[in-house]
């Protein structure tokens, strides 16, 4: 919890992250300060810095996560892997799509290693990950690869656009961003890797979207998609479980914005435990080449 604190540098962002109510974050954080003996954070009107001790903390927090980590590993050696536990953390789009048939896989060649399945949006994914939190991490590429990961190409991930059959762009074959701007629209949540790619496509294009409502889930989406709302943006994989609905239609992009990959990494793979190893061969392949190496391993990233 202090890493979420140090990291959101809100109380409330890390309490969201958390799943934990923003006081008792807050208790925690008091508690671990008077335990310290000193301030981890300045605290300002538009939330917290972390002061020298703070830095130093995470630091040591980070290289606590390495180490426990890098134990693990060394007395998995002493297995063939086929028990224990593997910590995934996972984007909405892969664990809807994909992650259920992959993992039934999985679960019949090991049934007795322990899959801990965590959905959270893509930034959190990688957050997770470079905090040292998860083993495997699976989120959606929508911008420059992050630092301190080794990462492989996942998933072939196309974006369409997801409309009623009654609606006036429904016949076309394929649209680009700019020809959707005119139309109510429905967005997964603030700060989710589609939502971030959306507003960031659309600045490049010069355009405005219309975020008449903003939800969580696909499932959400759609169904609001369903009674009429506007259109929403989601996987073609996605949408070809709801396009079994005689209501709605996925109309594909020609826009290379929407030729979205889903992205698999892990920390330091020499580090993973015999378990998370198997399963991260299972999911990436065994021989697949990285898209991008940390420069340096075991370092906190920056903030």
């Amino acid at each position: 919890m202090f890493l979420a604190v140090y990291r959101q540098g809100n109380m409330t962002k890390a309490a969201e992250r958390e799943h934990i109510a923003p006081s008792a974050i807050s208790k925690r954080i008091q508690d671990l300060e008077l335990e310290i003996g000193t301030p981890l954070f300045y605290r300002h009107a538009r939330g917290m810095t972390a002061t020298p001790a703070g830095d130093a903390l995470a630091r040591h927090t980070a290289g606590l996560f390495d180490d426990v980590n890098r134990m693990a590993a060394e007395l998995s050696v002493f297995s063939k892997g086929e028990e224990g536990q593997a910590r995934l953390h996972a984007h909405q789009s892969a664990v809807v799509q994909h992650l259920p048939q992959e993992l039934a896989a999985f679960r019949t060649a090991y049934p007795k290693i322990k899959i801990l399945l965590r959905e959270e949006t893509s930034p959190n994914v990688v957050q997770s990950m470079q905090d040292g939190l998860g083993d495997i991490g699976i989120f959606a590429e929508h911008s420059q690869l992050p630092e301190g990961l080794e990462i492989y190409e996942y998933k072939r991930d196309p974006l369409v656009a997801l409309m009623p059959h009654s609606h006036p762009l429904a016949a076309r074959a394929s649209l680009t961003l700019p020809e959707i701007t005119g139309y109510d629209f429905i967005s997964l949540e603030t700060g989710s890797s589609l939502q971030v790619l959306l507003a960031n496509s659309a600045a490049q294009a010069g355009v405005d979207i219309s975020f008449r409502i903003e939800v969580v889930t696909f499932t959400a989406a759609v169904q609001m998609v369903e009674y009429g709302f506007g259109i929403t943006i989601v996987p073609a994989g996605i949408a070809r479980i709801y396009c079994a609905k005689d209501r709605i239609v996925a109309v594909p992009f020609s826009d290379s914005w929407a030729l979205r990959r889903l992205m698999i990494c892990t920390r330091d793979e020499p580090k993973l435990t015999a378990a998370a190893r198997l399963l991260l061969n299972h999911l990436r392949g065994p021989d697949a080449v990285p898209l991008h190496l940390p420069a340096t391993k075991g370092s906190l990233p920056n903030r």
